[in-house]
């Protein structure tokens, strides 16, 4: 009896193979498959011409896209040579081998459509009835864009940057001048009158530059050359460079439900947008929102009161809670009265209300009533409590929103909800920066970067929808 299975190096097969044997039942390239044939690409389709040379339906490359930004290989290089190696993309490229130009090319020019696709996967969880919808945990992570710190400049930088480029066109030129005489040797079957390379390069820097001035709105912005939509942004290790914020809202299955990038470096201003353009995905009202103190402002509180959303957002003044490390003096210490409108001190004096201060700009409105202390010249602890003549505290109208939130935060339920978001968003940023490696852009411009970090998220909610419909049995 042989001891082995037949094993014959060029055995031809009778009949072919099929794609579908490639992978095993429950793999991940069998989600995408069936994903994306679910997916209306018409819009994508009505850009290809009838004439000329077929070219690969459009499926098949979102295929090997979601499937490369899913597993951590969005190079175009990479996912062609994975076309010829690896038996995942086989499948999902039908066997086809489409190259990198052709991959890139076509992720630069649908990335708007192939953004849309992650409302569409998103709705498609929800209908598989893999998610809830009660809460959502925001937060946000700053990823480098793709371009140079050291092409971020000011007005006056540019100005200056312009003014040698003009001189060394005029160089160039004068030198070009020079050697007329010997014209025939240079360009030997040419006209003679073509532009050097070298001035061709300089007159498209020249012209992208005046470009860049013209968007500069004030003498102290500045805008990178490369890609002037990024900004410089402070990361998680501290390193500031050019980057973008990106916001992600999270279900408690750690499915990405809200995906957005802004290149506003604080995240206050993205909470109602976050809020509401997941609203907007999922089709459905968000009860709870939970984010860290980065979105907490008296505006956030007044939104998500007025939209009846109850928020579970500490401020940046409750890292005091810790009496060893509390100000006694601090204005959290000082008690307010409701009933008589007025506040009692540490050491057991009234400040009386005194004035009114509001602004009622369209861009911010707020109305705040300062109370000053009466006792403060005879207190013995009074230079412990200000250096002024008297001790003065401004109240904001917004001031009982925050308090309801802080004491919400120091329930046993509330600390509960907000520890949740410690499992759920957090590690899916940690995941795509640390284990996919995505730290840096590939594409430019704050709308296709947009559609590059839907990609990545797309990219995440098909991994983990695999894990939670093969749970799920």
């Amino acid at each position: 009896m042989a001891k082995f299975k037949a094993y014959t190096k060029d055995q031809l097969l009778l009949l072919p193979r099929s794609v579908n044997e490639f992978i095993p039942e429950g793999h991940l390239a069998s989600l995408i498959d069936e994903v994306v044939e679910r997916l209306d690409t018409r819009s994508i389709e009505q850009k290809y011409s009838e004439f000329g040379q077929h070219t690969y339906h459009p499926k098949i490359l979102i295929k090997l896209l979601f499937y490369g930004y899913a597993v951590g290989e969005r190079s175009g290089r990479m996912i062609a040579r994975r076309c010829e190696t690896d038996t995942a993309y086989m499948y999902l490229a039908q066997l086809y081998k489409p190259d990198f130009r052709t991959i890139n090319d076509f992720r630069s020019n649908n990335i708007q459509e192939l953004a849309d696709c992650f409302v569409v996967i998103v709705r498609l969880c929800r209908e598989l009835g893999l998610l809830s919808v009660g809460q959502i945990n925001i937060d946000s992570t700053k990823i480098k864009a793709n371009a140079a710190n050291r092409r971020t400049k000011t007005r006056d930088d540019y100005e200056r940057w312009l003014k040698k480029l003009n001189k060394r066109i005029n160089q160039i030129f004068t030198e070009a001048d020079e050697v007329d005489s010997e014209e025939d040797e240079r360009y030997g079957d040419k006209r003679g009158d073509e532009l050097p390379e070298e001035i061709n390069t300089e007159e498209k820097l020249k012209e992208k530059l005046e470009q860049i001035q013209q968007r500069f709105t004030s003498d102290k912005e500045k805008l990178n050359l490369t890609d002037p939509d990024a900004r410089f942004m402070k990361g998680g290790n501290g390193r500031i460079d050019i980057a973008y914020n990106c916001q992600a809202a999270v279900t408690n299955e750690c499915l990405i439900v809200g995906s957005e990038v802004i290149t506003d470096a604080n995240d206050r201003k993205a909470l109602a947008l976050m809020v509401e353009t997941s609203e907007a995905n999922i089709s459905e009202a968000i009860r709870e929102v939970t984010a860290d103190t980065g979105y907490s402002s008296y505006e956030n509180d007044a939104y998500l009161s007025k939209k009846n959303k109850i928020g579970y957002i500490p401020d940046q003044q409750m890292s005091r809670d810790n009496p060893e490390a509390q100000d006694p003096y601090d204005q959290d210490q000082f008690t307010y009265l409701k009933e008589c409108d007025e506040y009692i001190c540490p050491e057991g004096h009234r400040l009386g209300r005194v004035k009114v201060r509001r602004q009622d700009a369209s861009y911010r409105k707020w109305r705040q009533v300062i109370y000053q202390g009466t006792s403060c010249s005879s207190c013995p602890s009074k230079t412990l409590c200000t250096t002024q003549p008297y001790r003065t505290i401004a109240r904001d109208d917004r001031k009982a929103l925050r308090e309801q939130m802080r004491a919400r935060l120091r329930s046993k339920e509330g600390r509960q909800k907000y520890l949740k978001r410690l499992t759920t968003v957090e590690p899916i940023f940690g995941h795509l920066k640390h284990n996919l490696g995505y730290r840096q852009f590939l594409l430019r411009g704050v709308e296709k970067v947009r559609g590059e970090f839907r990609l990545m998220c797309i990219g995440y909610n098909l991994k983990k929808m695999n894990h939670l419909l093969a749970a799920m049995g």
